[in-house]
């Protein structure tokens, strides 16, 4: 009996220093998949939804600041029959984290570089441009254990200015991306 008490006690002292601790990660990466709903003309038989991946690094600067770097890639074809347009985002920035037991919220401002190549017409080249990217968005991680966690969604908005007007699209671009996947902490402070 002695020692059951005695293995309570320890466990119960174990639990209160670790809720005691900060338990946030040093570092944070996410893998997972994505969707991007493009800013382009309604034009019948045009598909605006690109189904790709997204990645992102995150260092925690404390339990709510971050710094975010997001690099991801989305493709598709515009029409049937033509080849693939794709599109690569370059983005970092700060990024603010709600951490719970169970779950962390987090929103962020990244800025950078969006290159895409966008083909209209079965036997063209397709026209190709790199230009300014904002993405503004967030989402929800919810906690498997210690080390990973399940990112149930994040959305952005993604800002562009391509100079694609030459094959019909606006001067800017308002463009919508859904991310999902497994966001893996590494260490903690």
């Amino acid at each position: 009996m002695r020692k059951l008490v005695s293995v309570g006690i320890l466990i119960l002292g174990l639990c209160l220093s670790a809720a005691a601790a900060d338990d946030t990660p040093t570092a944070e990466v996410f893998g997972g998949v994505s969707f991007l709903h493009l800013d382009i003309p309604t034009a019948a038989g045009v598909k605006k939804n690109y189904a790709g991946w997204d990645s992102e690094f995150q260092f925690n600067v404390n339990k709510i600041l971050g710094v975010t770097a997001d690099i991801g890639g989305n493709y598709g074809r515009l029409q049937p029959n033509i080849a693939n347009s794709h599109t690569y985002t370059f983005a970092f920035g700060p990024t603010f984290s709600f951490r719970s037991e169970h779950a962390t919220i987090f929103a962020h401002t990244l800025f950078g570089e969006n290159s895409t190549n966008i083909v209209t017409a079965a036997g063209t080249a397709g026209s190709t441009d790199s230009a300014f990217a904002m993405v503004w968005g967030g989402g929800i991680d919810v906690k498997i254990n210690q080390t990973f966690a399940l990112r149930l969604g994040q959305i952005d908005w993604v800002y562009t200015r391509h100079n694609l007007t030459a094959v019909g699209f606006p001067d800017h671009q308002n463009n919508i991306r859904y991310a999902g996947g497994i966001t893996i902490n590494l260490g903690h402070k």
